[in-house]
């Protein structure tokens, strides 16, 4: 038998292509790209995106049989194993943190996976998990805090947690004390550089509604909430599993992608990579979406972007707030290429650390420009 003609696309967008043709119910399309994608390549690309559960059960649920989807299952069977038994242990946990925070009176909303996982969606066990988020409000955050030490969690970071928080969209990790996943008290969905659109508790409790499993209840966003939440977590398609699962929810109502793009419209700081993410799961979905042409670039940008070598990728963060400004190097999507400033009792030695790295950052940007073209 001739060996089939491998194409020399990067990982991306294998990716980009097997999940469109996954949502589609397009099993002979699925087929050719594995058949014309290294196996290694697409599995790299699938663990940055978070995608790895999400391709197995693809292909366990079409019920392929080629030789390279039975590769990618082989390749997947520890993995798989991994997310199942975590899965089973962390829902344990997920009970009995939910049931410490109701008892102390917080107010909180499972997030992501933590919500998907209580809710006992199918694929929330395909996927292993690095941590359990919860939105919580700002007033409750001390509280949550002091109810789940008293359960034995301990900060992952010592030293001065308002500092921590200034840095970060939530407050310092918590490990739990036995065998099972950190927790991020979440006090808002997005880090506070990043959007001039409200994303903490105030702004999304509307968005809340009650679950019930096992005789605990707890809350998690509804679809549209979810939906924004997505859109905000995958901005710019840094993660494509977001916006896998935000597909979803637009193919499965007709209404949902005017009721985002009515959400984001007062957008004045990241428009362009919260619009590129809505048009790649639009595209993913099979919906409709009209592109403007800064969305265009910048899309064109993204897919160059995922194909770079991982130390160029990684540090081309103003290459990304060029495309993310509409083809301007200074604008509000700027800020978020500046690296952060380091606490450091000597303030000559901050100063050095972040001018090193900003003109590292500036100088890379440039040869992931120059390489994507």
């Amino acid at each position: 038998m001739k060996e089939p003609v491998r194409d020399e696309r990067g990982g991306f967008a294998a990716l980009l292509d097997a999940a469109t043709a996954v949502e589609g119910g397009r099993t002979a399309a699925l087929d050719a790209i594995l058949r014309r994608t290294p196996t290694g390549v697409l599995l790299r690309s699938a663990a940055r995106h978070r995608c790895l559960g999400y391709l197995r059960r693809s292909i366990v649920d079409l019920k392929m049989r080629s030789e390279p989807a039975r590769a990618i299952i082989t390749a997947l069977r520890e993995y798989a194993a991994k997310a199942a038994v975590q899965s089973y242990a962390t829902r344990g946990q997920i009970f009995r943190m939910v049931r410490t925070l109701d008892r102390a009176g917080v107010s909180f909303a499972l997030l992501k996976g933590a919500a998907r996982l209580f809710r006992g969606d199918r694929e929330a066990e395909d996927t292993a998990m690095y941590d359990l988020d919860l939105l919580v409000p700002e007033g409750d955050g001390p509280r949550a805090v002091e109810a789940l030490q008293r359960e034995g969690y301990r900060p992952r970071a010592v030293g001065n947690a308002q500092r921590y928080w200034l840095r970060h969209h939530h407050l310092v990790p918590l490990e739990p004390p036995d065998a099972g996943l950190p927790v991020e008290l979440h006090l808002q969905l997005a880090p506070q550089a990043m959007l001039s659109t409200a994303t903490d508790w105030k702004a999304f409790e509307r968005y809340c509604e009650p679950l019930e499993r096992g005789g605990v209840r707890a809350l998690a966003f509804n679809p549209l909430g979810t939906a924004l939440h997505l859109t905000i977590h995958g901005a710019g398609v840094k993660r494509l599993h977001d916006a896998i699962v935000l597909a979803r929810i637009l193919a499965s109502d007709p209404a949902m992608l005017g009721r985002l793009n009515e959400a984001f419209a007062g957008e004045r700081w990241q428009p362009i990579p919260l619009r590129a993410t809505l048009a790649v799961a639009a595209n993913i979905a099979g919906v409709g979406y009209d592109l403007s042409p800064a969305v265009a670039r910048y899309l064109m940008w993204m897919r160059r972007r995922e194909d770079l070598a991982p130390y160029v990728r990684e540090r081309s963060q103003f290459a990304d707030a060029w495309y993310g400004n509409g083809g301007k190097l200074f604008g509000a999507a700027t800020r978020l290429a500046l690296p952060d400033r380091d606490t450091d009792d000597n303030p000559v030695t901050a100063s050095a650390r972040f001018a090193y790295r900003l003109v590292g950052r500036i100088v890379t940007s440039a040869v992931a420009v120059a390489a994507s073209r």
